[in-house]
């Protein structure tokens, strides 16, 4: 029954952690939003997992809320 109630609590939590906060940092850019050439290092263009933005939503994000589009403003129903 204890480990019920603990399983409970960490669901939850998680679900209100991902309400709160929504976004990650992208693992692809590094959170700087560029994609660099292979060939020529200084050249750059915006990452195409991000859009440029250097974040993504989470995984809980998703599931449970239905994503906010890597912006971190939830969309209005």
């Amino acid at each position: 029954m204890v480990a019920v109630v603990i399983i409970v609590l960490v669901v939850v939590g998680y679900a209100v952690s991902t309400r709160i906060h929504p976004l990650r940092w992208c693992s692809t850019c590094g959170m700087t939003g560029r994609h660099f050439g292979g060939i020529f290092k200084s050249s750059w263009r915006p990452c195409r997992n991000c859009s440029g933005t250097g974040r993504r939503d989470r995984v809980g994000t998703k599931v449970i809320w239905g994503g906010t589009g890597n912006t971190g403003f939830y969309p209005k129903k």
